[in-house]
């Protein structure tokens, strides 16, 4: 699909519950009027809608089951007008419960299903990927065969890896060895950020690293310089960090892709990610104009 970002992940349906903190206190019941909310979500729905909204035309790959969750997720998919014809089958769609306190700290409870084993068939893939600028392969298990499909076609990967402890996680190995552009998050590091970003560099083909530092912005690595951080902002507060990262990474893809330059992309990332945890819930729904404008303003 010419032009396209073509993305490969979980959609799920997504229950969100507030709580007073962690660790979670013990009631029999709790009444919460207005307080839940059940949305469509999941790490590849999250990337490939943020995409949309910014103005870069996206793909999602992914499996959705028959149930009445697969139709909630099925109505999102269509009313941010992302194509139903890369959506196969599965036999029941994933879920999630995401525990938020009143700080915006989350912990999430997933249920995939039986969708980290399908088969995303990779002649399907291979057709998706015609013209495409870029493959985002998040590091669900459909994702991992899908990787060669993706080099062999000539189109560069991008993966977010989440909470990886160090470049040596065995399991985000096919991953590493095969992204052009690799984001992580610095919550379960053991080492230094930085030195996180060139361990990549030096021993994957990654060009550009970048980790989510999470209240404390980003750290930008690339292969021609020492590697800076660029300041967290949030515009309109703290509400939810729920699709942060995925608010994150898909806004430095666009930007990224809009003009070939990473500071730049970087620094207009973290906006769309601090306006993403100015709302309840993964669905960010910021554009172009409204990060320009944001930036504008504080020039």
């Amino acid at each position: 699909m010419t032009g396209t970002v073509v993305v490969a992940g979980v959609a799920n349906v997504q229950q969100t519950v507030p709580v007073a903190g962690f660790p979670v206190v013990y009631e029999p019941v709790r009444y919460l009027p207005h307080g839940l909310r059940l949305e469509a979500a999941g790490v590849g729905l999250n990337v490939a809608r943020t995409l949309r909204a910014l103005g870069s035309p996206a793909v999602l790959a992914t499996f959705v089951g028959g149930d009445p969750a697969g139709a909630l997720v099925r109505a999102e998919l269509d009313r941010v007008g992302l194509p139903g014809g890369a959506v196969l089958p599965s036999s029941g769609t994933p879920s999630s419960v995401v525990l938020v306190d009143p700080h915006g700290a989350r912990q999430i409870h997933t249920d995939l299903k039986d969708v980290p084993d399908a088969e995303y068939p990779p002649s399907s893939f291979a057709e998706l990927l015609a013209g495409a600028r870029l493959a985002v392969l998040t590091t669900v298990g459909f994702a991992r065969p899908l990787l060669p499909v993706a080099q062999a076609a000539g189109v560069p990967v991008a993966v977010d890896l989440q909470t990886i402890t160090d470049p040596d996680d065995p399991y985000s190995q096919p991953w590493l060895k095969a992204a052009d552009i690799v984001f992580c998050s610095a919550e379960r590091l053991g080492t230094a950020p930085a030195d996180v970003a060139r361990a990549v560099l030096d021993r994957f083909p990654a060009r550009i690293v970048v980790v989510g530092l999470g209240a404390d912005g980003v750290l930008l690595a690339t292969r021609d310089r020492p590697a800076r951080r660029i300041p967290a902002v949030a515009p309109h507060g703290v509400i939810d960090t729920t699709g942060a990262g995925d608010a994150l990474f898909a806004g430095f893809l666009h930007y990224w892709l809009a003009a070939g330059d990473a500071d730049a992309a970087a620094e207009h990332a973290v906006v769309v990610a601090g306006c993403a945890v100015g709302t309840a819930g993964a669905a960010s729904h910021v554009t172009a104009a409204h990060v320009a404008a944001l930036l504008a303003a504080t020039g």
